[in-house]
């Protein structure tokens, strides 16, 4: 009894040396990612490729990254979480000596499709890595701190890719891009948890943390409703059902905030706003910042008011970018832009695995992925079709304010009847 209540008094540690290291990983990876993303076009034009052609590498890197969410989580749950994140770090990071070296459209398309595979794999064994190393009890704000680091790579990678290749300096570009890769793959050799841990291929339970007894009982059920769910149909040996909430949310908050993702430069320098490039900038720190204070908000007021208040804020943010005639108006929108991704995502995150039996999290952390992924997918396509034809940028983003609206009912009914505290 007395260790019980010395249990309950005292938190479990939160900055365990396995986090930092993941989220190192996670924030080199980023920057990597975020700097071929949005410098990479950049690249391409200037080896003169065509506005379609550059559409096609995007596209097919978007449908290999989907294709990858499937298979992913099935592979990490079997096979090791670090295994996978080093062969998805290695996909990623090896065909960007094929970019530099290739100068056809077809080695170039095939690099940037090898390194979609990558960077899914790589992505969702890290996001199953942090839950691995974390107390149910920390899991909310220890989420929300990981995804810090992924703000700091939005921040820093596109302002690092563009100012290399607006210099004309593509080896700095390429060499910054391996150097970075390399010390991802480093820093990923260190974290042998699973090995400690006894994991074995096949399916056994990864545990990096002791478990009270109502934690194993909970790993139990979990594994059991799990097995009977693969009974009855085999598609969730690849997804997990009790990620299925957080994918429907994710998949509908993306289909709007994909319009922001997608459109807001265009958009910005129609109507002649100077700063529009810092939309992005203003908005990771914001998000930074909030996410700080996003656990402790979810453990005093619980899961579903915090995802709604985010949610909202995101409205606010939508209906300022529709009406948006200066530059003050712009800043202000990606401020609450920042705060009310920060408030929800991290949440969405920790609803998607904390039901999940620890050795299923990496087809939770798949399933929540894929619909992120199909969001942005679908969104881009909408969206591009309602700037053409039903009004321009301005009914865009009024009408991702109002799909949000739609969202708020939606994510009561998933979440806020059952989950009312953390």
């Amino acid at each position: 009894m007395q260790a019980n209540g010395d249990r309950s008094a005292k938190k479990p540690p939160l900055w365990t040396f396995i986090f930092i290291r993941v989220g190192i990983i996670t924030a080199v990876t980023g920057i990597c990612t975020q700097m071929f993303m949005s410098a990479f076009p950049q690249y391409l034009q200037q080896r003169g490729f065509s506005p379609s052609q550059m559409g096609f590498i995007a596209s097919g890197y978007t449908i290999c990254a989907m294709v990858m969410r499937i298979f992913a989580g099935n592979l990490i749950d079997t096979k090791g979480r670090r295994l996978i994140c080093m062969i998805g770090l290695a996909f990623f990071g090896m065909p960007i000596v094929g970019f530099y070296l290739s100068s056809t459209v077809a080695l170039i398309v095939l690099f940037r499709l090898i390194q979609g595979f990558g960077s899914s794999m790589a992505t969702i064994a890290q996001g199953t890595m942090v839950p691995d190393v974390l107390h149910k009890e920390r899991m909310v704000e220890g989420l929300g701190y990981y995804g810090m680091f992924s703000n700091v790579a939005t921040a820093i990678g596109p302002a690092v890719g563009l100012s290399f290749l607006l210099k004309g300096n593509t080896d700095g570009f390429f060499l910054f891009g391996i150097a970075l890769m390399v010390v991802a793959m480093a820093v990923c050799v260190t974290i042998n948890y699973e090995k400690k841990q006894g994991f074995q291929r096949g399916g056994s339970n990864p545990q990096s943390v002791e478990l009270t007894p109502e934690e194993q009982a909970f790993e139990e059920q979990a594994e059991a409703e799990a097995a009977e769910d693969i009974r009855r149909s085999p598609i969730w040996r690849f997804f997990d059902k009790c990620a299925i909430p957080a994918a429907i949310l994710s998949l509908m908050v993306t289909l709007s905030t994909t319009s922001i993702t997608n459109y807001i430069s265009p958009y910005g320098i129609g109507i002649g706003l100077t700063a529009i490039g810092r939309f992005f900038t203003v908005q990771a720190a914001f998000m930074i910042v909030i996410r700080i204070f996003s656990g402790r908000l979810a453990n005093r007021f619980g899961m579903f008011p915090v995802i709604v208040g985010g949610m909202l804020a995101d409205v606010v943010a939508l209906f300022l970018i529709s009406t948006m005639t200066n530059n003050f108006m712009m800043y202000a929108a990606a401020a609450i832009r920042g705060m009310g991704g920060g408030l929800y995502f991290p949440m969405l995150n920790v609803l998607a695995v904390s039901n999940a039996a620890r050795s299923r999290r990496g087809k939770a952390t798949s399933t929540y992925y894929a619909a992120y992924d199909l969001g942005a997918g679908v969104g881009a396509a909408i969206w591009g079709l309602v700037a053409d034809y039903l009004g321009g940028y301005r009914t865009v983003y009024f009408g991702a304010a109002l799909l949000y609206v739609v969202t708020i009912p939606v994510t009561f009914l998933l979440i806020g009847r059952k989950k009312k505290k953390v």
